[in-house]
């Protein structure tokens, strides 16, 4: 499956995109806000991509592609009912805001519009403020649940078509979601 917008493309995790995942997981911008910075060795890596992304398919990853490169991810996990875990690293985020805004967006659309979830929760480290403002610029808002090193941030999918930035990216960008190629 792939959804794009414009020249940003998600395309959803196969072990042909294993080394891709392997260099943005591993970007020190990336790995930088992270509970571990250090980088993830390529056994771990292997390993991980096996149990959660191939054999048991925990979560719904997607690579983020600009064009040919692959520059960060878009997933969601800890799908419970009809809600999820909401996440999207990219790479150099601070330089990369446009791409990490259409990332983020497309993720979502696919949570809300082809998964049919009703909410969307997005765990932010608390030392990463830039990140808690582009989540709450994003219409998430936080839910009061505590945590000694997560802001705890929901969007419904209500609140989604209803934000305005939202509503922007609707009205002036299109929206692709093609399924996989069998």
């Amino acid at each position: 499956m792939r959804i794009r917008s414009g020249k940003v493309e998600l395309r959803r995790f196969e072990p042909a995109l294993s080394d891709a995942l392997y260099a943005v997981r591993n970007h020190p911008s990336v790995r930088r806000d992270l509970r571990d910075p250090r980088p993830i060795e390529r056994a771990s890596h292997d390993r991980w991509v096996r149990e959660n992304l191939v054999e048991a398919r925990t979560q719904e990853l997607f690579v983020v592609f600009h064009g040919a490169a692959a520059e960060g991810i878009a997933l969601l996990r800890n799908l419970r009912g009809r809600e999820a875990e909401i996440g999207v690293m990219i790479v150099e985020p601070a330089r990369r805001r446009l791409l990490a805004y259409v990332a983020a967006h497309l993720v979502g659309y696919y949570a809300f519009e082809v998964l049919g979830l009703e909410r969307l929760l997005s765990y932010v480290p608390l030392r990463h403020e830039k990140a808690l403002e582009f989540n709450l610029n994003c219409g998430f808002e936080r839910t009061g649940q505590a945590s000694d090193q997560y802001h705890v941030l929901a969007l419904s999918r209500q609140q989604s078509r209803e934000h305005p930035a939202h509503r922007k990216f609707r009205r002036t960008r299109s929206i692709k979601v093609e399924a996989a190629q069998t």
